[in-house]
């Protein structure tokens, strides 16, 4: 395991959770993302995904987790009561994550643990859990991982990472809406990755309204922004995000198909799928 980099995709819905007949193929749960480089496990997002990863966590012989939050909305913290490990003393949970306003990040995550809303609060849990905030401008180095952070546009804030391992990198980028122009702070974040994981969660004719209403200020992007950002910046492949929750399995074959023929290395996630950098 020393030398092993893998992403593995355990939610890959924006929104909301999205289970039935036409998502078995792609998923339907939201955003979870496991990354492993070497013995150091680190989850990008803690959304309806995170639930079977807990279980797989349980079989495994490190106690120690890393947690990676892009933000606080509910699609991407839904997922964190339900994860088994929080539940067991012997584990070790870092989480790492920005304040908000005057709002600490621990003060921010509990609140979605709390009286009425679930009957377990983070105290009664007995893994031992600490925050570490963040921003945009830190390196963490947590022994020979070198992960940086990047602001992303996105209503209240959003943060992505790079994780850097063994001369290879991965960049978490969801949750991000592209400008007139490519995002100076996005690009200088994602160039020369090998893998570039990115918020496609509209076509370009739902965007613009063409198709329904004006998505402009939503915070998401294309797959054509996204194809353009892969482009210019140099990366090797490009992972199609954050689906939209009225995308159906057959919907999310022409995204990915329609996104190949500009830039061929390009992927839809989808649950279970494992990428080894």
């Amino acid at each position: 395991m020393e030398n092993v980099f893998k992403v593995k995709f355990w939610g890959v819905r924006g929104s909301i959770s999205t289970p039935g007949k036409s998502t078995v193929k792609y998923g339907g749960n939201t955003p979870c993302v496991e990354v492993r480089c070497g013995n150091n496990l680190y989850i990008c997002d803690a959304g309806s995904g995170l639930r079977e990863l807990g279980k797989e966590v349980l079989k495994r012989k490190s106690h120690e987790i890393k947690f990676l939050f892009s933000h606080f909305h509910w699609d991407h913290i839904q997922g964190f009561p339900f994860f088994l490990p929080v539940y067991n003393k012997n584990y070790k949970i870092t989480m790492y994550g920005e304040s908000k306003l005057s709002y600490s990040f621990e003060h921010l995550f509990s609140g979605q643990v709390m009286f009425p809303y679930f009957p377990v609060t983070l105290q009664d849990m007995d893994a031992k859990i600490s925050f570490v905030e963040i921003n945009k401008n830190e390196v963490l180095k947590d022994g020979n991982v070198l992960i940086k952070m990047g602001r992303l546009n996105h209503p209240g804030g959003c943060m992505g990472y790079r994780i850097e391992y063994k001369g290879k990198s991965f960049v978490y980028a969801t949750d991000t809406e592209h400008f007139s122009c490519i995002d100076k702070s996005l690009f200088n974040l994602v160039k020369d990755c090998d893998v570039m994981l990115y918020d496609a969660n509209y076509t370009e004719d739902e965007y613009s309204g063409k198709v329904g209403f004006p998505k402009t200020g939503w915070g998401h992007s294309t797959w054509k922004a996204g194809v353009a950002l892969a482009k210019a910046a140099n990366v090797k492949k490009l992972i199609i995000f954050h689906h939209d929750p009225d995308h159906d399995d057959k919907f999310i074959d022409k995204i990915e198909a329609d996104a190949r023929k500009e830039f061929p290395e390009s992927y839809a996630a989808y649950e279970g799928m494992e990428l080894t950098l």
